[in-house]
């Protein structure tokens, strides 16, 4: 039967051809070099006694190559190119530990035509981009859909208190704030429709952001100290990290305990 790989047995018997004839030389002209006339010309004996050890040497060296490094090599290769296809096919596009440096705001947002937020109310971020926001609402085609928690389903309150060390009627405050905040972007009040809100007792396990084609999703501390980075990347569309996070933001805006609550 056919060999599968014979462009791999034919640079092999090409190496090992090459090798052996290097090794071969390498020792014909050590043995010359002992020969009585070089006595006499001891410059061209040194010469071939050098460039026997020479040869002798390399085929040694590449004799190890082919046994241990190239392989080596191969399987580095093979982990890395594996690593590229699995970042390719999951659409990761940059990876951090600090949200506001992830992705540039400023850009995003105020070229941006779409926007879904997935948060637990997102105080900073919210404020730090109110003129983006206002940016983004000037569009005509223009839309920000926000999903927040319930702040009148006790589970959810006690759930988000655990979650984030707060009290629960701290939580309530903070989602609360945060309802009337995204609502004063709709035209102060004017109730455009352009800004939608919607809240769900889903927990939070992290905060995503979806602006147009792709995601900006951070995680949260599981310790008591909330302070110091933690992890955040980005997504594109098309790839397999950007379908997950879209089928959990439809299903939580589908879900039957999701209430639209503005407009």
């Amino acid at each position: 039967m056919a060999s599968r790989t014979p462009y791999r047995l034919v640079t092999n018997l090409k190496y090992w051809l090459l090798a052996g004839a290097s090794a071969v030389l390498g020792m014909l002209l050590l043995w010359v070099s002992g020969l009585a006339w070089f006595d006499h010309h001891r410059s061209f004996g040194t010469l071939a006694n050098q460039l026997g050890g020479l040869l002798i040497a390399s085929f040694a060296l590449a004799t190890l190559w082919d046994l241990v490094g190239r392989r080596s090599f191969l399987a580095e290769t093979l982990e890395i190119l594996e690593l590229k296809q699995d970042i390719h096919e999951s659409g990761l596009t940059a990876i951090g530990t600090d949200y506001r440096k992830i992705v540039d705001w400023d850009d995003c947002l105020g070229s941006a035509t779409r926007l879904d937020i997935f948060a637990a109310w997102a105080t900073t971020w919210r404020i730090n981009n109110q003129n983006n926001f206002e940016r983004l609402l000037s569009r005509n085609d223009a839309r920000i859909r926000v999903y927040l928690p319930d702040p009148t389903d006790l589970n959810c309150l006690k759930s988000m208190a655990t979650r984030f060390n707060y009290t629960q009627t701290e939580v309530r405050n903070k989602i609360n704030e945060a309802i009337d905040g995204y609502k004063k972007l709709d035209s102060n009040g004017a109730a455009t429709g352009k800004v939608e809100i919607y809240t769900t007792p889903t927990f939070r396990a992290f905060t995503a952001y979806r602006i147009d084609n792709q995601f900006v999703v951070t995680l949260y501390h599981h310790n008591n100290d909330r302070r110091g980075s933690f992890p955040a990347f980005t997504c594109r569309e098309g790839g397999s990290l950007f379908a997950f996070f879209e089928e959990d933001l439809e299903g939580v805006l589908g879900a039957s305990t999701t209430t639209k609550l503005y407009p």
